[in-house]
């Protein structure tokens, strides 16, 4: 059992893994909690030290993968040894081999997508290097616009574009740039290599991820059904993991 933080409820977690594991782990609704705006996350002061510690446990076999550009992940885990695939693996750190070239976004689309938003209130363009996000939380009436023009940006050649939902979004993604891209370049190379390997996500985003550790043996869990859909339980089982292998390994 694990118990969530500040609740005082013990919630039933899935089983520690084996020393053998890796993880691949989202960071929006998996290790972060979802904030009514993308820049208005809260990030747990506790968390970088949890990432050091499981990495430590794994041989340093623990990677981000999220949605989010590579500078803001990098500054939201607090970890530099920390592999991070950016962008839903459209962008790779250093650390990651296989960077393949990929699109950007024309200026117009850029454009087009500020001007939406600050014709709506309560909606956000977010601009990354291969791709841009319309956000509308806190406008869910929105959605609809949203994926009008997304989808009027893409007529013609679509310049190697596709929409991708989001959890209250709509995103503009390169073809081909997924999350099981990175899970597969990052399992070819230590510490990686051989290992079991467990993508947490919370959204369908995530299920590409997933579905690259299947293909090495490994499986996903689900924020939602695997953690009650709560980040503070995904941080509570993960400090559990890094805890009991630690031990175990201790008593070798």
């Amino acid at each position: 059992m694990t118990e969530l933080p500040d609740s005082g409820v013990a919630l039933a977690g899935p089983p520690v893994p084996g020393p053998d594991a890796a993880f691949f782990l989202d960071l929006d609704g998996t290790l972060l909690e979802i904030a009514a705006r993308p820049d208005a996350v809260v990030v747990p002061p506790e968390l970088p030290e949890l990432l050091s510690r499981l990495q430590e446990a794994l041989g340093g076999a623990v990677a981000v993968v999220t949605g989010r550009g590579l500078a803001i992940a990098r500054g939201y885990t607090g970890v530099p040894s920390l592999p991070i695939g950016a962008e839903h693996g459209a962008v790779l750190d250093p650390s990651l081999p296989g960077a393949v070239p990929l699109p950007v976004p024309p200026p117009d689309w850029r454009r087009a997508a500020d001007e939406w938003a600050a014709a709506r209130p309560g909606t956000l363009a977010e601009h990354k290097t291969h791709g841009l996000v319309l956000h509308f939380r806190q406008r869910p009436e929105a959605q609809a616009e949203a994926l009008a023009l997304l989808e009027e940006l893409l007529r013609g050649d679509g310049h190697g574009f596709h929409i991708v939902p989001a959890h209250a979004a709509a995103e503009l993604r390169p073809v081909g740039a997924d999350k099981g891209g990175a899970v597969r370049r990052l399992m070819a190379v230590p510490p990686f290599a051989g290992r079991r390997p467990i993508f947490i996500g919370d959204d369908v985003t995530d299920e590409d991820g997933m579905a690259a550790c299947a293909e090495y043996g490994g499986h996903g869990l689900r924020v939602p059904d695997d953690f009650a859909g709560r980040p503070a339980l995904v941080r509570a089982w993960l400090s559990r993991v890094a805890a009991t292998l630690s031990d175990r390994e201790g008593r070798r």
